[in-house]
């Protein structure tokens, strides 16, 4: 492994509005997001997640939905809640029907497991070996680790799923040298993945936390509780500014041996917020 990221000069403009020239919007299918991604206009690439307190019906359900109001839909699949092959092929047949072409296979945080699949390389291997509609497949990466899984359980998790997937997508990180030197260590290992870097979007407080709490996805306030630094800009600002943040990996862009390959930015639902912050960084 490289001993860290190399330097770069701080980006131009046009590195900035590259790297959020057409990126994801990531909502979470609570009552009422389809009107809140009416804020974007047809044919942006939204995300939608899932997690056990929704339920897999209700992410196809939204993302059907958003399909047919001409949205680039990914939805988000997540193993340990898919309860074995015929749910797996029940999915795949409602997504293929709405025209979605892209799908993002992760783990999922049902503990335990619903029904045969204990993470996302189990399903992916189940997937390769039936028909479905995705041109496109995306996994999760962890720059700072995961509160569960080692570190080397989670490299050899990539190798193995480097084969069968289109990209790769970075849960938050708010360091880009972390980020990178993560980056340097995957490429060092052999993992070729194109890197869609996750980056926070324009976060009111307030809404954060009451979005984590209520549709159990509570992955941010883990990390924020854990990084004082981060903590304490948002305490000081009502919304959180992604700007410096995604400057400095902007200024990764150019980097031939980085493979960055756009940005992914977790909304927490604040779609137009987030949406204005684009338009006003290209």
């Amino acid at each position: 492994m490289r001993s860290g990221a190399p330097a770069y000069a701080p980006p131009s403009p046009s590195a900035l509005a590259r790297l959020l020239e057409a990126p994801r919007y990531e909502v979470i299918p609570v009552h009422g997001i389809e009107d809140k991604v009416a804020a974007l206009s047809p044919g942006t690439a939204v995300t939608v997640t899932a997690s056990p307190s929704h339920g897999l019906d209700r992410t196809v359900d939204v993302s059907t939905a958003l399909a047919a109001r001409g949205y680039r839909v990914t939805p988000h699949i997540a193993a340990r809640m898919v309860t074995g092959r015929a749910h797996l092929e029940r999915l795949v047949e409602r997504l293929g029907e709405a025209g979605i072409r892209d799908a993002f296979v992760i783990g999922g945080d049902a503990d335990p497991p619903v029904g045969a699949y204990a993470d996302a390389g189990a399903l992916l291997d189940d997937l390769a070996g039936m028909p479905h509609p995705f041109a496109n497949l995306g996994v999760g990466g962890h720059p700072e680790g995961h509160p569960s899984i080692g570190d080397e359980q989670l490299l050899e998790a990539l190798r193995r799923k480097d084969a069968c997937a289109s990209y790769l997508v970075t849960q938050l990180c708010f360091d880009s040298g972390v980020l990178m030197r993560w980056v340097r260590m995957l490429r060092d290992a052999g993992i070729g993945l194109p890197v869609i870097v996750g980056l926070p979007g324009v976060v009111e407080r307030r809404k954060l936390a009451e979005i984590s709490l209520r549709t159990g996805v509570g992955a941010s306030l883990r990390y924020l509780r854990g990084h004082a630094r981060e903590l304490a800009v948002l305490a000081r600002s009502r919304r959180y500014d992604p700007g410096p943040l995604a400057e400095s990996v902007a200024a990764h862009l150019d980097d031939p041996g980085a493979g960055l390959a756009g940005a992914h930015l977790f909304t927490f639902n604040q779609v137009e917020a987030t949406r204005d912050w684009v338009l006003r960084s290209g």
